[in-house]
């Protein structure tokens, strides 16, 4: 019996039935039907389900690395549904100015693809895409994954996407790329990157390259590319050490166009040069309309020290055929070396919330109506702190920079823009004050004593010299500490410094000690642990001429060498010391 004739005897046993029971069968046989719809939907479209969300893709990365870190992104997926899948196609795209790493080097593509043909039930599997991330401190790197596939007889295709975010939260080599912000046409501009190894180890292998705008001219380079005229060269840059490369030339264009220069510092792994970090600055062509000058205690290339008073001069000008009313001159103030409590603004305002002193027509009065080809100066002084900034040194310690801006809101007839504007900027570098301290013992605490004491005409009593440095600051190239011996003292050849740093030796055609260092690097003394000490033992035997004074024992001592990153001569000098300057018997060094 089928299910149409059941039914025909449901409606035979409906017709003969009381109206209360037709009824009652009418919503049964109702029933009946829609349970046979439903019957024949499962049979025909249920054989095949399938879950979506139970086919997992995931992306792993890190959260945060360093600008030019390798990096390891993970693609894990797997299926956890009942039915296979096919035709899976993953789309990896790498974060913006990625290296990316293959087997057979580096590349910069910007995505790479993987296909598999079928994926079973419960199978999985994973792939790892590599790169060298490279952008600026706080820029966030985003990687992402794109599937799509098929499931089972299902003629529709299904899509997932992962993705994961790295922050860049350091640079091992910070850069600061300076251009001006505005130059007219054909005017001189001098681009400067300063760089600083700040990854607390040494690196190797270091290559800058520059990407100059349209327009430009080189006229003048310091240092010397290494190849080219756009390529600079490390060979090691040690742990603190920096320097500054600069370039000068003729830069030309269209009035508002913004000319960009960029560097690229990339290391050599293996073979090849990769990416490492990346800066930028630009250049707007300006109205020549008017013109602004920082000078530095009367230079544009003045090297400060720590606690130097900077005198600065801003020079102005109308360069054009307009009167030009209603001007602003405004000096701003960058830099952690500033004392500001000793900022004397010469009549200027200065808001501490932006770091900018204001001038305008109540404190110069030209300022008022600048006629056509006149112009004017301003001079303010401030001091630099005592000392570097802080216990960790940053680049940004290293140097001050002070920007100049002559603007008006009174823009002539025929001349476009809101403004007529002009700036300027100058960095002052700041050079290292390293110290260098003398201690004379005659019990010394790891030579001991030898000799009388106090001192005997005719007897020979033994001394021990400690000199100690101390480097706070950049490094320091032909490092050497130089003192003379006096008549009567003799050298002992008893001496002693730390690993790696030389030792004290003596010329007696010159009767000078000489300590040379190489490098005094930055850093050195200014923790217990790394200390930079060295000691010898001279003697003295007292003439009758000496009796009943303290005698010289070293005279003429310094340290002298050359700051790496300013490049300025160093020279640091202690007074002679007597027999009465000794540590442990202070005041008793009169011959008896």
């Amino acid at each position: 019996m089928n299910i149409t004739e059941n039914l025909q005897n449901l409606i035979n046993k409906l017709a003969g039935a009381s109206p209360t029971s037709q009824k009652s069968f009418k919503w049964l046989v109702l029933a009946a039907l829609v349970l046979f719809v439903i019957t024949i939907l499962v049979f025909l479209f249920g054989g095949n389900s399938f879950s979506e969300r139970n086919f997992t893709v995931e992306l792993k990365g890190p959260q945060q690395a360093l600008s030019g870190d390798e990096v390891t992104y993970t693609l894990v997926y797997k299926n956890n549904t009942d039915t296979a899948l096919s035709n899976l196609k993953f789309r990896f795209f790498y974060p913006e100015e990625s290296v990316v790493i293959r087997a057979d080097g580096f590349t910069h593509d910007s995505s790479e693809a993987l296909d598999i043909k079928t994926l079973k039930p419960g199978e999985s599997g994973e792939k790892e895409f590599k790169a060298f991330l490279i952008g600026d401190k706080g820029n966030i790197k985003n990687a992402r994954v794109e599937l799509v596939y098929q499931a089972g007889s299902i003629r529709s295709t299904f899509r997932k996407t992962s993705s994961v975010n790295t922050t860049i939260v350091s640079l091992p080599v910070p850069l600061t790329l300076v251009a001006p912000p505005s130059a007219v046409k054909g005017q001189t501009v001098t681009y400067m990157l300063d760089y600083r190894n700040e990854s607390k180890a040494d690196i190797a292998d270091l290559q800058f390259e520059f990407a100059y705008p349209d327009g430009f001219s080189i006229t003048k380079t310091n240092p010397q590319p290494a190849q080219g005229n756009n390529i600079w060269k490390s060979d090691l840059l040690r742990d603190g050490q920096g320097a500054r490369i600069t370039i000068t030339g003729v830069l030309t264009g269209n009035e508002r166009d913004s000319k960009m220069v960029s560097v690229v510092l990339k290391r050599k792994i293996g073979n090849d040069y990769i990416d490492y970090e990346k800066a930028t600055s630009s250049t707007t062509i300006s109205s020549p309309l008017l013109s602004v000058n920082v000078l530095a205690n009367g230079s544009e290339n003045y090297s400060a020290v720590v606690g130097d008073t900077i005198s600065y001069t801003i020079q102005y000008r109308n360069a054009s055929g307009y009167n030009l009313p209603g001007l602003t001159l405004e000096s701003k103030l960058e830099g952690d070396m500033y004392d500001i409590s000793t900022l004397d603004t010469n009549g200027g305002y200065y808001d501490g919330r932006t770091g900018t002193i204001t001038w305008n027509a109540s404190s110069l009065q030209n300022l008022a109506n600048l006629a056509p080809g006149t112009g004017g100066k301003v001079d303010f002084r401030i001091r630099l702190k005592p000392a570097f900034s802080g216990g960790a040194l940053g680049a940004k310690n290293f140097f001050v920079k002070n920007t100049a801006t002559l603007s008006t809101v009174n823009v002539p007839t025929g001349v476009e823009g809101e403004e007529v504007a002009t700036e300027s900027s100058l960095i002052t570098k700041i050079s290292t004050q390293p110290s260098l301290n003398m201690v004379l013992y005659y019990n010394d605490p790891n030579f001991g004593s030898s000799g009388t004491f106090p001192m005997q005409v005719g007897q020979e009593t033994t001394f021990t010299v400690h000199w100690r440095l101390t480097n706070p600051g950049n490094d320091i190239s032909g490092a050497v500490v130089r003192a003379t011996l006096p008549a009567g003292v003799t050298w002992k050849n008893v001496v002693s410094a730390g690993t790696g740093q030389g030792e004290p030796t003596f010329d007696r055609n010159k009767s000078e000690v000489v300590w040379n260092l190489g490098t005094l690097p930055f850093g050195a003394g200014t923790t217990p642990t790394f200390k930079y000490e060295a000691s010898f033992q001279i003697s003295l035997i007292p003439s009758e001429t000496q009796r009943g004074t303290p005698p010289i024992l070293v005279r003429n001592i310094s340290l002298s060498g050359v700051d790496s990153f300013t490049k300025q001569s160093i020279v640091s000098s202690v007074p002679e010391a007597n027999t009465n300057n000794l540590v442990d018997r202070p005041g008793e060094g009169v011959v008896q």
